[in-house]
Formats: structure tokens, sequence, C-alpha cells
């Protein structure tokens, strides 16, 4: 009966000592997950683009349907980099749909953890035109960063090259 006791007593500690690292690390992988989702969104629109032969954009902070979205992909039909109604939505984000708390990090950027220039609408966008080069506003190369931070403040960026290269740093 001691020995039993002894074994299940070990097996309580290592899984405490278990699940108090998952925890410390949750924090880590929540902000990587956005992260990859953020580029991997990204990506889709270029693809889109070059697929569909038209200019597909990425606006930050955007409002659609009454929700209000951390970013929206969708295919700008008059390519005016900004979301109107009847434009057809990729993908419609929120970062607090993610476990974890992860934001953009406000210390970083135009104090809003972006670079993008600012569309008419005053909100950062990027295009991605049918070649699946970044375009801006005014018609340049649509080149910035995008800031991330969780809640312990681990941070992540993810930038757009001129030549649309898409990384994660």
């Amino acid at each position: 009966m001691i020995e039993l006791v002894m074994v299940i007593a070990i097996i309580a500690i290592t899984a405490c000592i278990a699940v108090s690292g998952l925890i410390v690390l949750m924090p880590k992988l929540s902000l990587n997950a956005v992260a990859r989702d953020v580029s991997s969104n990204f990506h889709r629109a270029k693809i889109e683009a070059v697929k569909r032969n038209l200019l597909c954009t990425i606006t930050f902070n955007i409002l659609v349907n009454g929700h209000i979205y951390d970013y929206v992909v969708y295919i700008d039909s008059d390519q005016d980099l900004e979301y109107d109604a009847g434009e057809a939505v990729i993908k419609a984000v929120r970062f607090s749909d993610y476990k974890g708390s992860v934001g953009f990090d406000v210390t970083k950027g135009n104090a809003d953890g972006l670079t993008f220039e600012k569309n008419d609408d005053n909100k950062p966008s990027v295009g991605f035109n049918p070649r699946g080069l970044p375009i801006n506003n005014s018609g340049g190369f649509g080149i910035g960063s995008v800031y991330l931070k969780n809640a312990r403040g681990n941070t992540r960026q993810i930038s757009v090259s001129p030549a649309g290269r898409i990384s994660i740093d």
C-alpha cells in the first residue's frame, strides 16, 4: 500500500511540473501561432492576386458587416486599397479568437503596431497586384511590418519586402 501511495505521489508531482511548464510556454505558442497565421494570410493574398489576376488587399483595424476585425483579406475590385461593401472577403481575423492574449505591439510602428501606408480611410493597407508584388495607396511598393506582442511581452514581426517576400522575425 505504501508503494502504491509513493508511485501516485511521484506521478502527481511529475504532472504538476509538466503542467506548470506548459503554462509558461502557452503565451509564446499562441504568439507564434498568430504570427504564422498572419504570414500565411499574406501569402494567401499574394496567391489569390496572381490566381485571379486581380488586386488582393489586406486592410487592418477595419469594420466589416458590423464587426471590427484586426485585419481583413479581400479582393479589391475597384483597386483603391479600401474595403467596400460587396467586395469578396477571403479572410477576416480577430486576434481575440485565438487562445492567449496576442495583439498589435503599439510601442512599434506608427503607434499601432503597423508600418504599412494608410489608405484614404486612414487604415493601414497593403495590396498584392496580379504579379504578386505588394503595392501601397500611392502606387509605390507596399512594404511594411506587423508587430505582435503577447501578455508576457514576447514579440514577433511579420515583414513584407518590395519584392513581395514575407518573413517572420
